[in-house]
């Protein structure tokens, strides 16, 4: 049964999807906050010498890159100070010197906890339901969210981070996932960036915020609590695509008429003798190995995890990075979030004129033709390189999302998908500390580092398959027909 025809039939992106898309944007709004938060609270204040220090002589404030900013190192704490202005977990558990990679921890430790969530999560909601893994998930998150805020231990932060991330990977992929399957082929790419849209205003919202709250605790209050009744959002139904290829039929045909009353159409009449035929075949339930089956398959996997590994590194490496562009953090923060808006409208329009393929090599070989501009030391060109890096690597993951949904079949779909963002976030864990080595070493290495992966990804990305227009594969036979 072609369920991409049957989902045009009865409004491929009317006023259900319009409405889906907006539920599951808001849960993308609030979780991104905790995606990015450390950008805020896991930021260096400057320090200055004790007024009734014998020992620290040094005049004015001094903050990353300045060539005393490593010279407290060797005096005793009460010798120096950081300045006012704002609190983060750096200024209240001393996270300096010796200690500085457990800022960049702090965030590492959320991606790291994300791998075996996306992945976990991911296979449990191939097995028992989009929307049973997805609101449980968010619960957590959102408890351990505000527990972080009150977290008088870095031992404790710690944990609450990586039980964050664990269960937001779950989030991230079920939503994204859940967001596609509703829609008609011809507005898919359409249905997925809008989440890129939530996420961005998440980031423009984010920044506002850190510019009003100095307080790290009061922010990671304000970003937490919203995320408290996001659970409640049973508005959500379960995928039809996942209940049609589980035998589910008689939820499916429940959930395709609730579709399409709210979208003003008539189930067509040759549905329902369609899903009879689907009762009676059965069901085969696809595991990991099955992205590694046929040859082509085991070649587009490969690709597609070392393109998301790629994407997250210089992704995050470019967000994380606005504190050590110099300037105002906030600027630098707001330009490089506000580039993504017209990035992701524009991915939407030339994903449908060139192709997703050629729309993920192109962007990729700008990201490099931006980053080879970073490392200046100018400040103006640093900055303006790296917005223009970020306007391509949002392209870029917008694409990267849309391909990977569009070249896996629903039965592994999920955990396709989770394979995926374990290598999402193995490169967003490198990315805090290639930043830390932007402060510590010379500043053309990590952004060339990040420049060569891209242009790797981008010619790799030659050898996929072109996916746009073609028809949902919905099982591993489809898979196998499309190879033969």
């Amino acid at each position: 049964m072609d369920i991409d025809k049957i989902l045009s039939s009865i409004g491929g992106f009317g006023f259900f999807q319009k409405r889906n898309s907006f539920i599951l944007g808001l849960v993308i709004f609030i979780a991104t906050f905790q995606t990015v938060l450390i950008v805020f609270v896991g930021m260096e204040p400057p320090w200055k010498c004790a007024q009734d220090s014998t020992t620290c002589t040094l005049n004015g404030t001094f903050s990353s890159g300045d060539e005393n900013y490593d010279s407290r190192c060797s005096m005793n704490r009460s010798d120096w100070e950081f300045t006012s202005g704002f609190t983060s977990i750096v200024s209240e558990w001393d996270l300096i010197c010796g200690k500085a990679a457990m800022a960049s921890l702090a965030q590492s430790i959320l991606f790291i906890g994300w791998i075996p969530g996306a992945f976990i999560i991911g296979k449990l909601s191939d097995m028992f339901g989009r929307t049973r893994m997805l609101f449980p998930s968010i619960a957590v998150v959102a408890v351990a969210s505000l527990s972080c805020s009150f977290a008088q231990h870095l031992w404790l932060y710690l944990v609450l981070r990586a039980i964050i991330g664990f269960f937001e990977g779950g989030v991230y992929i079920v939503l994204y996932v859940l967001s596609t399957e509703f829609v008609g082929p011809a507005h898919r790419s359409l249905a997925g960036t809008l989440n890129w849209v939530f996420f961005t205003l998440s980031l423009i919202t984010l920044d506002g915020l850190a510019y009003g709250l100095h307080d790290w605790r009061h922010l990671s209050i304000a970003v937490s609590v919203p995320a408290l009744p996001l659970f409640f959002f049973w508005l959500v139904p379960e995928s039809c695509r996942w209940q049609l290829v589980n035998n589910r039929c008689k939820e499916a045909r429940q959930t395709l008429e609730h579709i399409a009353k709210l979208n003003g159409k008539n189930l067509p009449s040759d549905v329902m003798p369609a899903i009879n035929n689907v009762e009676e075949e059965k069901s085969f339930r696809g595991g990991i190995l099955d992205l590694f089956k046929p040859r082509q398959q085991l070649k587009q996997t490969l690709i597609l995890w070392f393109s998301w590994l790629t994407n997250a590194m210089v992704y995050y490496g470019v967000t994380l990075s606005a504190g050590v562009l110099g300037g105002s953090l906030y600027l630098n923060f707001l330009l490089a979030s506000l580039v993504e808006l017209p990035g992701n409208l524009f991915s939407i329009w030339f994903m449908n004129l060139l192709g997703l393929v050629c729309m993920l090599c192109l962007a990729s070989a700008n990201i490099t033709l931006f980053f080879s501009q970073g490392p200046g030391h100018y400040q103006v060109i640093k900055i303006i390189s790296a917005v223009l890096g970020k306007f391509c690597i949002s392209i870029s993951f917008c694409t990267i999302y849309v391909t990977s949904t569009e070249l896996l079949p629903t039965v592994i779909r999920n955990i396709g998908m989770g394979s995926m963002a374990v290598f999402d976030q193995l490169g967003a864990s490198l990315a805090p500390f290639i930043i830390l080595l932007v402060s510590r070493s010379h500043p053309i290495l990590p952004f060339s580092l990040m420049a060569g992966f891209a242009l790797i990804a981008g010619l790799l990305c030659l050898l996929l398959p072109e996916p746009l227009g073609r028809r949902t594969l919905e099982t591993l036979d489809d898979v196998n027909r499309d190879n033969a």
